[in-house]
């Protein structure tokens, strides 16, 4: 038996998993009528995190969100607060919106017949009027997106029956709260396309039992992932990961955001990966059946305890590469996936205890579609 092998043996803490073994279809990854059910069912009725606070520091500061085939305005008003808006003309249907700024004028001109919208997405002028039925003209506005800020970020939900985010976090929002979010900024951010269904991208940071596999020589010797507690919290699901060398010396405390990493998953597809004093996020965006956008984030509280600032950058650059070297290292194994999704010899997957969080995950998909392909 290798060492890899001996190392990998159940221990006392894996009975910290809640749910027991579990197999899926492979089809829920590969069934291009179920991905577009999960568009509808599942991301129209959700919040997710679109843009960060930091990105509209002023009013009149506006940036375009493009992700499951919506484009949509977030802007600031003058009074501070943050509005979203569907970024499609209502005379013709024209691209209003381009790119990221500040609307000195507060006012945004559609580039086709000149109908002019304000920071809520207010139709204020209307070229030859007089030619349109006034009954049409009157009230029009590009339709309205809910839009809530917390935590540092703007969230979106493109449908009004989605509850109040902070209901929708439940638990898990009480848990970021302790972070003191808002007093954090973003300090780097990379995108990267992934060449597997959205699921796989959420199923591959949903665990740790890859790490002594996949990050042998970048994260294995830092978190201790036989030693997670996992925590099911439908729809979302989180777990508390010791850190060697730093949780020791954290001594005794109430509050493992003190002294774990801790990693949270906003149901669909956003992740928080949280050490005391800086986090990475990132979200999973779907762009077809089989591929996926990756958008990620490195966010980051004041120095802690005085120091410096410069020397809190370096560090909070090192944590960034590192975590970059992470990421490929995902990467290369999601996007093999690529090239057996469709093998005669891949007809399900098999979840243990230790992914525990991925069976949850599904059954609340599969839930949500009313779909009968479920974890078993």
């Amino acid at each position: 038996m290798t060492q890899t092998s001996q190392e990998t043996v159940p221990t006392e803490a894996e009975r910290q998993y809640p749910l027991p073994p579990t197999t899926l279809d492979m089809s829920v990854y590969t069934d291009p009528a179920r991905y577009q059910a999960e568009i509808k069912s599942i991301f129209h009725h959700a919040w997710f995190p679109a843009a960060p606070s930091g990105d509209l520091p002023q009013a009149r500061d506006f940036v375009v969100w493009e992700q499951l085939g919506q484009s949509i305005v977030i802007s600031r008003l003058d009074n501070g607060l943050a509005r979203a808006w569907h970024n499609v003309c209502q005379h013709r249907g024209a691209r209003l919106v381009d790119g990221a700024g500040n609307c000195g004028r507060g006012r945004f001109t559609c580039p086709w017949h000149g109908f002019v919208y304000n920071l809520e997405g207010e139709v204020t002028s209307v070229p030859l009027r007089e030619s349109f039925s006034e009954s049409e003209l009157r009230g029009l506005r590009a339709p309205a997106v809910q839009a809530t800020e917390w935590g540092g970020w703007v969230w979106l939900a493109l449908s009004d029956d989605v509850p109040p985010l902070t209901e929708y976090l439940g638990v898990i929002g009480t848990e970021l709260d302790g972070y003191g979010l808002d007093n954090f900024t973003v300090r780097f951010r990379t995108t990267a396309v992934m060449q597997a269904n959205w699921k796989i991208v959420v199923d591959a940071f949903n665990e740790t039992w890859h790490v002594p596999f996949t990050h042998k020589d970048t994260l294995a010797g830092m978190v201790l992932w036989r030693d997670a507690a996992l925590k099911i919290t439908p729809p979302h699901s989180w777990m508390t990961l010791p850190i060697r060398g730093f949780t020791d010396q954290a001594g005794t405390t109430d509050d493992h955001r003190h002294s774990h990493l801790c990693h949270y998953l906003v149901f669909p597809n956003t992740i928080f990966s949280c050490f005391p004093t800086h986090l990475q996020m990132w979200s999973a965006w779907p762009i077809s059946v089989d591929q996926t956008l990756m958008c990620a984030y490195e966010v980051v509280g004041p120095p802690p305890g005085g120091m410096p600032a410069d020397k809190w950058e370096r560090h909070n650059r090192r944590d960034w590469d590192q975590f970059l070297e992470v990421l490929t290292e995902d990467a290369g194994v999601i996007n093999d996936f690529a090239k057996v999704i469709t093998s005669l010899g891949l007809r399900r997957n098999m979840f243990n205890t230790a992914e525990s969080r991925l069976t949850a995950f599904h059954q609340e998909v599969a839930e949500r579609l009313g779909d009968d392909r479920r974890p078993r």
